[in-house]
């Protein structure tokens, strides 16, 4: 299966000179690195690019906003309009040559732009219908209307769709509000009646719009919102641990951890195979993963024993593993546990080898992926770690031992939110922006072709 997918999802990505050519320009134009710098060689803060994931009313993962990290987006608010243009250039080339559009599915991808890049050449590498361009008003006397309005036109002739970013009523911009795709409100930033006022004008002007409600920092944030009939739904709540409760899971856990341990003994496949027997769900998934079109068998496999020797302990110990995040009609926080599991594990897989990261991928994946197994399952992770036999390296990593599997860890959960540090976690594993970025977008492709599969 796994080969599969990597086959479908492609070769390594490569690096481009030019990302780090206009974050060059960008700094010798704007200064922003911070008082910490990277190490020699490294192009600083502003060269990587995270992502915060979307919610939609099905609380599941409906897309991400791509961006360079927030400290860097506030410091250019107040630059000037060739400044702007200069960011959003050194993000777009980065984004550009990775394939986001394909590698996201169904999943939308969002990208902040000013006014001043809407024409971007670059924009034209990227244009797909799952992306979306979010812009972020400014004052309107600023605003040379007649140049943004023909801006507006190229972007939708590209195939984008657009979406604008507001955290109090703009009426100057009806005209532009009123056609977008989509509208980003900061319910913190208005009033309850502002709120109310605001959402009832966005639907009676475009019943087909959809509305985001963003920077929502808890739970009861997003039930708010929820109740105001938001489309959308981003913030720091998607990750914040508050709250949480286990999966509401239909795979025995127990028994997924008595069979992991088995293998990691030694065990024969008959005691692996009588282990599995007892439990029927567990039995019909791995019978149903080995006659799958993917595994490409001649003839149908119906005995566990069988099936066990065809896969091999390797490639069935991660099979196995990955059942632990097989959950049954779960919500935000199983559907965001899950899909940052899994891109964790590839994410960390694919970087093995790379810089002072070490060349061991299956235990880089292993950790990535049993990194939020306490979370999963509401227990401490010397309680996870107790019940399953993990490589002494993974175990160690998980506990939060200093080594370099641990700094890959810290490197993949930097990259899950614009608030992570990742130029620092990078520049302890020894590795670079463009390698980083290009890693984090084809691991969330791989993420999402994972979930397709689960749903069928």
């Amino acid at each position: 299966m796994f080969e599969s997918l990597r086959r479908v999802l492609g070769g390594a990505h490569k690096e481009e000179a030019s990302p780090r050519a206009s974050f060059q320009q960008l700094n010798e134009v704007a200064p922003l690195k911070p008082a910490q710098s990277a190490s020699p060689g490294e192009s600083g803060h502003s060269s990587f690019i995270c992502r915060e994931a979307i919610l939609d009313r099905n609380e599941r993962i409906a897309g991400y906003e791509f961006a360079l990290g927030q400290g860097v987006q506030a410091r250019m608010m107040d630059k000037s309009a060739l400044i702007r243009r200069v960011y959003d250039e050194a993000m777009l080339n980065n984004l550009a040559p990775l394939g986001v559009s394909t590698l996201l599915g169904e999943r939308n991808a969002f990208i902040r732009l000013s006014v001043e890049s809407l024409t971007i050449p670059q924009l034209e590498a990227l244009a797909n219908p799952n992306m979306v361009v979010m812009i972020t008003p400014r004052p309107i006397a600023e605003v040379d209307v007649v140049a943004m309005r023909a801006s507006l036109a190229h972007v939708a002739a590209l195939g984008f769709r657009q979406g604008w970013s507001i955290n109090q009523p703009r009426p100057e911009y009806a005209e532009f509000l009123g056609k977008a795709d989509f509208i980003e409100i900061d319910p913190a930033a208005l009033d309850g009646l502002q709120l109310k006022e605001m959402i009832a004008g966005f639907r009676a002007a475009n019943k087909e719009q959809k509305l985001i409600a963003s920077r929502l920092q808890t739970a009861d944030d997003f039930h708010y919102c929820f109740e105001r009939r938001f489309d959308f739904f981003m913030g720091p709540f998607v990750s914040s641990r508050e709250n949480w409760q286990p999966a509401k899971s239909e795979v025995n856990h127990i028994q997924v951890f008595q069979a992991l341990e088995l293998i990691r003994a030694g065990a024969e496949f008959e005691a692996i195979a009588e282990c599995l027997r007892t439990d029927p769900i567990l039995t019909f998934k791995l019978l149903r993963y080995i006659n799958s079109p993917g595994i490409g068998l001649m003839q149908k496999i119906d005995e566990i024993q069988q099936a066990l020797m065809i896969l091999g302990r390797d490639r069935f110990y991660r099979w196995l593993s990955l059942l632990l995040f097989d959950s049954k009609k779960p919500g935000y926080h199983e559907n965001v546990l899950t899909d940052q599991a899994l891109t964790r594990a590839r994410f960390m897989e694919m970087l093995a080898g790379k810089g002072r990261i070490p060349a061991s991928a299956d235990q880089l994946f292993l950790t990535g992926l049993f990194s939020l197994m306490s979370v999963m399952l509401g227990q401490s992770q010397d309680d996870v770690l107790k019940q399953v036999a993990l490589p002494a390296a993974v175990a160690s990593a998980l506990r939060g031992e200093p080594g370099a599997m641990h700094d890959a860890l810290t490197l993949a959960i930097a990259a899950e939110s614009q608030g992570g540090d990742m130029a620092a976690a990078a520049t302890s594993c020894g590795v670079d922006a463009p390698l980083v970025v290009g890693t984090m977008i084809e691991a969330l492709g791989w993420a999402q072709l994972i979930a397709m599969v689960n749903k069928n």
